[in-house]
Order: structure tokens, then C-alpha cells, then sequence
């Protein structure tokens, strides 16, 4: 469903894949970050002039981190222990973050490439606690592409 008149895009629900297999129980996707450097220049003008300038420089790895209801799925955790113990092969992979609207219809993709496990965080529990235990795992990519 396309946006009208100011409308912007929402997302009612979302997937998240590794190399095309769907990771169960996502709970949320949160600080996507991709940065460029910025190159900062000073001199001086032949008549005296400061001249203060910025550019663009080289383009920089992005982060984001994934929280997911931890089930066991073999599919998801060997690739976290892949990346965790230096597999630079195995543990390097595609994935794809589709956002879609209240009928279901994609309205956002954002692919990313060479995506690499940084860390997990598996949490806290309590005694007596009745809770589902989640696991935060921290990604690197190293490019982000949206349609």
C-alpha cells in the first residue's frame, strides 16, 4: 500500500533472512547505523582567507544488532558460533531485512553484504522469573543497499 498526501512508511511487521533462510523469532532489528568518513580540510587563500572545508571520504562498515527468542534452531546458532570462533568462510554472510505494511506487502528492503557476527548478549534471568530468554546478537556489514 503506497503512502498519500504526507503519509510516511510504516512498518506493521518485518522479516529478516540470512542467505534466503528466514531467522525464526526475530524480536527486533534496532540501531541500523552505516557511516562515511568525513575529510576536513584547512588552509589559508593567498589574500589571508581561512578557508574551512569538508568532504566525503572513504565509506565505513555499518552495525546492527538483532534480538531473537532464543529456541536452539541449529540454523541460527551455527552460524553465531561460526563467526564467534573466527570462521571468516562460514561465518560471513548475506542478509536481507524486508519491512512490510498492515496487508503484508513489502514496502522496504534493505540488503546488506558481508555481514559478520560481533557479539551476543544473551541477557539476564532471574530466579522465579517466568521469561521467554532472548539473545542480542551484534552484526557488522560492510555495505547496505534499500529498495
Amino acid at each position: 500500500m503506497a503512502p498519500t498526501g504526507g503519509d510516511s512508511l510504516t512498518a506493521y511487521s518485518f522479516e529478516f533472512s540470512v542467505d534466503g533462510t528466514a531467522i525464526p523469532n526475530v524480536h527486533a532489528v534496532n540501531s541500523i547505523k552505516k557511516d562515511v568518513a568525513i575529510i576536513e580540510t584547512k588552509s589559508m587563500t593567498p589574500e589571508g582567507l581561512f578557508v574551512n572545508q569538508k568532504m566525503y571520504g572513504p565509506p565505513q562498515s555499518g552495525e546492527m544488532s538483532l534480538t531473537v527468542l532464543n529456541t536452539g534452531d541449529k540454523a541460527v546458532t551455527g552460524w553465531l558460533m561460526k563467526g564467534l570462533q573466527g570462521d571468516q568462510a562460514g561465518g560471513r554472510k548475506t542478509a536481507k531485512l524486508v519491512y512490510k505494511d498492515t496487508t503484508g506487502a513489502a514496502v522496504l528492503t534493505m540488503e546488506f553484504s558481508d555481514v559478520l557476527v560481533s557479539s551476543i548478549d544473551y541477557g539476564s534471568l532471574t530466579a522465579g522469573d517466568a521469561a521467554a530468554i532472548q539473545m542480542t546478537i551484534g552484526l557488522s556489514f560492510v555495505d547496505m543497499k534499500t529498495t
